[in-house]
Parts: C-alpha cells; sequence; structure tokens
C-alpha cells in the first residue's frame, strides 16, 4: 500500500508543470540571495552605496514571490494542499516567517528609509532566518536520499 503511494506521488511529480518552473525561482532566489550578500558586505566596507544593496534585496523579494507562488501551485498538484501540506509544513511554516520578514524589511524601508540601523537589522535577520531555511531544505532532502537509497538497498537484498 506504501509503494502505491509513493508511486502516485511520483507520477504526480513527473506530471506538474511546476516540478520544472518552481525550482528556476528557488535557485534563482538563492543566487540572489548569495550576490545580496556581497553587496552587503561591500556596503559594510564602504564599497558601494545601499542603494545596491537595495535593489538585490528587491530582486530576491522579487525570485521569492516566484517561488512562493509556484511552490503553492506545486504542493497542490502533489498533495492537495495551496499551503502547508503536512509533508511540507516546515517548509511552509519557515517560508511564511522568510516573507514576512522581507515584507517587513520593505516595510522599515518605506517608512523609515533614514534609519540605516533599522533597514539593516531586519535586513540581516531575514536573511538569517533564510538561511536556516536553505539548510534545514538542504538536511531534508539529504536525509529522503539516504531513506531512498536505504530502501533501494533493501529491495535488492
Amino acid at each position: 500500500m506504501a509503494q502505491l503511494a509513493q508511486k502516485v506521488m511520483l507520477d504526480r511529480r513527473a506530471s506538474s508543470i511546476w516540478t520544472k518552473i518552481h525550482p528556476l525561482f528557488a535557485l534563482g532566489q538563492l543566487l540572489a540571495f548569495v550576490v545580496s550578500i556581497g553587496c552587503l558586505v561591500a556596503y559594510f566596507m564602504g564599497a558601494v552605496p545601499f542603494h545596491v544593496v537595495h535593489v538585490s534585496v528587491l530582486v530576491k523579494i522579487g525570485l521569492m514571490v516566484g517561488a512562493v507562488l509556484t511552490g503553492s501551485f506545486w504542493e497542490h498538484d502533489i498533495y492537495g494542499y495551496w499551503w502547508f501540506a503536512p509533508d511540507f509544513m516546515l517548509e511552509d511554516v519557515m517560508t511564511l516567517i522568510v516573507f514576512i520578514m522581507q515584507v517587513s524589511y520593505l516595510f522599515v524601508v518605506a517608512l523609515h528609509p533614514g534609519n540605516m540601523t533599522a533597514i539593516v537589522l531586519i535586513l540581516c535577520l531575514a536573511y538569517t532566518v533564510y538561511l536556516a531555511n536553505v539548510a534545514q531544505y538542504i538536511h531534508k532532502t539529504q536525509r529522503a536520499k539516504q531513506a531512498a537509497a536505504l530502501e533501494t538497498l533493501k529491495r535488492a537484498a
């Protein structure tokens, strides 16, 4: 029975267009994050003005919105949930926190554009949470690969 359910999930993943599109946004967001971190470090070193960092953050946020939307469509195709499918609860909660932090950054920039301490602080907090989200996703992916390899070994034995 469990093998049938697994096959159904794999078939759903294979047939969903979002299986191909979502990773583009997720990887794009990760790349934008790396570039943005470089811009932030350059800002701290006095090498670039903050508007360069801000543009990199806006690109990352745009890609995050794309990742959230396509991830939601993917989750619906596979699990029947638009958000918070049991298999992706932790990822969705972490993503929601990251999203809230990114929106908070935008509010601080809009409402207190001269308060660089608050702007940089909320950005650093948002990026720390994003990094934790990436780390837990990588950890979950590695565990799934190990479990699949173990299952393959069990079937071969």
